[in-house]
């Protein structure tokens, strides 16, 4: 669990923030909620929590269903009081699970909201189950294209427009270092983030199920979408695997170049007053720069 750009209360300044989220999960009842706090992360507005919470389920219960769907778990984050003074509510936010219907892992970033209006902050949850509710996870690895097809057989993807770094964009300034991607990646595709692929999978396949739960057919724009993502993922998780250092270190700017674009994009959004597009890239500039600061640690290690 994280949050992006947390509100402070009131004479408090963003740095001086000192954040911690309490949840509450109604089950088995609203009386006997699960609930729990994480620690308190100081001196930030995008604090990252390490705890990890397990919740008790009883997929037999009557109630369960009916929690899943429309109740969810409610969150809220706090600023620690100082001496003598309690902890003060800055916002809420409210988790649907229903895709947890088909789906074992949900990954989402939820507005966090000051009654009914919206503070400009997110939180990012993850929850997991053992297995999908409905016995069935539906992963793209499953169909059968993933397995008649292979990667030599997909035409290159279009060359997108210039334009601010999204999950199926590149990133600026990227075709300044072209030549160095041809010695060392297949022309199909090039290297990526794989925390904004990863992202965009799930988007996609949270659509996919949106489809198949109404029993309508999905468009093919957004099977080939799926599909592309998918290839991209695993091609890029095998060139990975093996390799050399000059390939990570080509990878390693590939991030660095993501992040400056998508800094650049929040600032720019901002000045327009656009809060939706900038919160959306301030979500996939903190996803990048956890990316790269993984990757600099695993190979200094």
């Amino acid at each position: 669990m994280r949050g992006i750009n947390l509100p402070p209360p009131p004479g408090v300044s963003p740095n001086d923030l000192d954040a911690s989220v309490k949840f509450e999960f109604p089950f088995p009842s609203s009386e006997e909620a699960q609930r729990d706090k994480t620690n308190t992360v100081k001196n930030t507005s995008s604090p990252e929590f390490k705890e990890q919470f397990k919740l008790n389920i009883n997929r037999t219960h009557r109630g369960f269903k009916r929690v899943i769907q429309s109740k969810g778990i409610k969150f809220e984050i706090l600023h620690k009081g100082g001496l003598f003074k309690t902890d003060k509510v800055v916002g809420s936010a409210q988790l649907k699970l229903e895709a947890l219907e088909n789906h074992a892992e949900i990954r989402e970033i939820i507005d966090v909201m000051d009654g009914r209006k919206a503070t400009g902050g997110k939180l990012e949850v993850r929850v997991k189950i053992r297995e999908p509710l409905s016995g069935v996870d539906l992963q793209p690895v499953t169909e059968k294209w993933l397995v008649l097809e292979s990667l030599s057989s997909l035409s290159p993807p279009e060359k997108p427009k210039e334009r601010a770094p999204s999950p199926r964009s590149k990133p600026r300034h990227e075709a300044a270092s072209r030549g160095s991607h041809s010695n060392s990646c297949p022309p199909q595709y090039k290297l990526h983030s794989f925390s904004l692929l990863d992202y965009d999978r799930e988007r996609l396949e949270r659509k996919l199920s949106d489809y198949r739960k109404n029993h309508r057919d999905p468009p093919p724009d957004l099977i080939h979408q799926h599909k592309d993502v998918i290839h991209r993922l695993q091609w890029q998780k095998a060139q990975l695997e093996r390799a050399s250092p000059a390939l990570l270190t080509e990878y390693e700017n590939v991030l660095r170049r993501f992040v400056q674009g998508l800094s650049e994009s929040v600032k720019k959004y901002s000045s327009q007053g656009n809060r939706d597009a900038a919160k959306d890239a301030l979500g996939r500039l903190k996803m990048v720069e956890n990316e790269l600061e993984s990757l600099k640690r695993k190979r200094t290690g």
